[in-house]
């Protein structure tokens, strides 16, 4: 009876961020987005930004709930 011989278990890289950039959305019309997309999910964040987003001037990015307050 031939036996195959065991390999050990890959070891995945630790988690961390990538170096490739994330592309720019900033020119990106969320209230176009919603209403055109049919992409169940898509549109589903999309609206959901909309509601949580009261104008332009409201607009606030929260740096202290990034993923690096979990690993801490």
């Amino acid at each position: 009876m031939a036996t195959t011989p065991r390999t050990a278990p890959a070891v995945a890289a630790p988690p961390g961020p990538s170096a490739e950039r994330l592309p720019d959305f900033a020119g990106v019309d969320v209230g176009v987005l919603a209403v055109r997309t049919d992409h169940a999910v898509l549109g589903e964040v999309a609206a959901l930004l909309l509601r949580n987003w009261p104008s332009a001037d409201d607009a606030v990015a929260y740096y202290e709930d990034g993923p690096e307050k979990a690993l801490h």
